[in-house]
């Protein structure tokens, strides 16, 4: 249900999954980072030091017309109460007279932003004829990824794995697509040296990926361990390829996995290629070598919440 209030749009989540496609949402990110004005780091704050429990805050400014703030909730231990990890509300305002023109739920916000983020990417990076998928995490992020990824190529094989099983099962008997066949898998390492594209959801609070379990070529999708204090990405195996990320500043100031290599000299910051801001101004097909491997380092970046919001808003005010 959509509220006015003195002008005012109170949008719920889903009221965002039906004004939003990754098409669409890809094109706004694109416009968005090239008409930013600033974007400050997020600040975190521990709620809860036993549980790691966080309030994140993340404004982001456009040259005109909007900006926005994200305030994020990260509760690790709410799903096994049976509620969800991540709680959040965006804040749209007019730039022009600092006017509340939206509230939108940022939960589903930061699923759909994150999801096309990361086939945004995957669209400069990784290899163009990738048919094989495998998303490790079962969390609220796989559907979106899932539906993301197999829109930008032409993905016939998915496959689903967890340190829970039966979570992996039952995602693929919920998530039905005549375009490609899905499959849960119990063992991870000889599942990886199979895939084109893999992509990580996951709060891992260490590296439980090696080198040696990629193939040539491949696309790593790093989406989850989104603060310093996790990882998902064995330092050797930023080896592999071209690294990218969202925001270099972001990136090292919170991407736990990328800080660690760096620290134990297995990378250096040449080995970082571009964030996504130049990613989008070159609008170029990175890959030049099919054998050639990329990895995608994601941490969130405000101004991606800021295109979903500024999005939202348009569709709903032009009905």
């Amino acid at each position: 249900m959509i509220v006015i209030e003195s002008n005012m749009l109170v949008i719920n989540s889903k009221n965002i999954s039906k004004l939003l496609n990754v098409v669409s949402l890809i094109d706004e990110i694109k416009f968005t980072f090239k008409n930013s004005e600033k974007v400050p780091l997020r600040e975190v704050y521990r709620i809860n030091g036993k549980q790691h429990s966080e309030l994140l805050i993340m404004p982001s400014f456009l040259k005109s017309d909007f900006y926005g703030v994200k305030l994020l909730n990260v509760f690790p231990k709410n799903p096994s109460k049976g509620l969800k990890r991540i709680n959040a509300s965006y804040v749209l305002f007019n730039k022009n007279t600092g006017e509340v023109k939206a509230i939108l739920d940022g939960t589903e916000l930061t699923n759909q932003r994150t999801a096309a983020m990361s086939a945004l990417a995957s669209k400069y990076l990784s290899n163009k004829l990738s048919k094989k998928l495998l998303i490790i995490g079962t969390g609220a992020l796989v559907p979106y990824m899932l539906a993301a990824h197999t829109k930008i190529r032409p993905i016939k094989e998915v496959f689903i794995w967890g340190r829970d099983y039966e979570k992996a099962s039952h995602i693929v008997k919920k998530y039905k697509n005549n375009n490609f066949s899905i499959t849960a898998v119990k063992e991870l390492k000889n599942i990886c040296k199979e895939m084109d594209i893999v992509s990580t959801v996951t709060s891992s609070k260490k590296p439980f990926l090696y080198k040696e379990w990629f193939k040539e070529g491949v696309h790593i999708d790093l989406v989850g361990a989104h603060t310093k204090f996790m990882g998902e990405l064995h330092s050797n195996a930023f080896k592999l390829g071209g690294i990218y990320v969202e925001d270099l500043n972001f990136s090292l100031a919170e991407a736990g996995d990328l800080i660690s290599a760096l620290k134990e000299g297995v990378i250096t910051r040449d080995n970082i290629k571009a964030d996504m801001k130049t990613l989008i101004q070159n609008n170029k097909y990175v890959r030049k070598q099919e054998k050639k491997s990329t990895i995608f380092k994601s941490v969130g970046h405000p101004l991606s919440d800021l295109a979903a919001a500024v999005l939202v808003y348009k569709k709903y005010i032009s009905q």
